[in-house]
């Protein structure tokens, strides 16, 4: 990569160039996300572009290099009750396979990190146990792990264990 990438939050206007990559992600790594390729390829790029207009609690960063999207994550507080709208959750955070190996996932989940940081206490995610990059990626920016569980998605019959780790705000000083 020549010039770094930029990193910010995704828009509605977005919405073209993170479709593709979404998909990509899916198809290609169905048992890295909770969600499917056939369910989102079946939503309109309006219902896509919604989604990205989700505020603060509920947004998509991206990397460009250029005008390419090549890299997403996520952030969202599912749960916005009094007591529990203190966690939320790193999600869908996926490289383009030719920009892997740069510290593209690292720069963009530590972009989620510091965003996170103004709105929750705790920031969790779930990673498939087979993953080992990116539990080596996540454990280096100081996530812990707080449990396991198994059989968290079947995968063309194929079950799938996911580490749950957590980074406690709280707890960083």
């Amino acid at each position: 990569m020549d010039a770094p990438p930029l990193i910010r939050p995704l828009t509605a206007a977005d919405a073209a160039a993170y479709r593709p990559l979404r998909l990509q992600a899916l198809r290609d790594h169905p048992e890295a996300f909770g969600a499917s390729h056939e369910d989102e390829a079946a939503r309109s790029l309006e219902m896509t572009a919604k989604r990205l207009d989700g505020g603060p609690l509920n947004c998509v960063f991206g990397a460009f290099a250029g005008e390419k999207l090549i890299a997403t994550a996520g952030f969202i507080v599912l749960d916005r009750s009094p007591k529990s709208r203190h966690k939320g959750l790193l999600v869908g955070v996926h490289v383009a396979p030719a920009h892997r190996g740069h510290g593209l996932g690292r720069a963009l989940v530590k972009a989620v990190i510091d965003h996170a940081r103004a709105h929750v206490v705790l920031l969790q995610a779930a990673v498939g146990i087979a993953n080992a990059p990116a539990l080596r990626l996540y454990e280096s920016l100081g996530f812990r792990h707080y449990g396991r569980e198994d059989k968290a998605l079947q995968v063309d019959g194929v079950f799938v264990d996911e580490a749950l780790i957590v980074l406690d705000f709280a707890a960083e000083g």
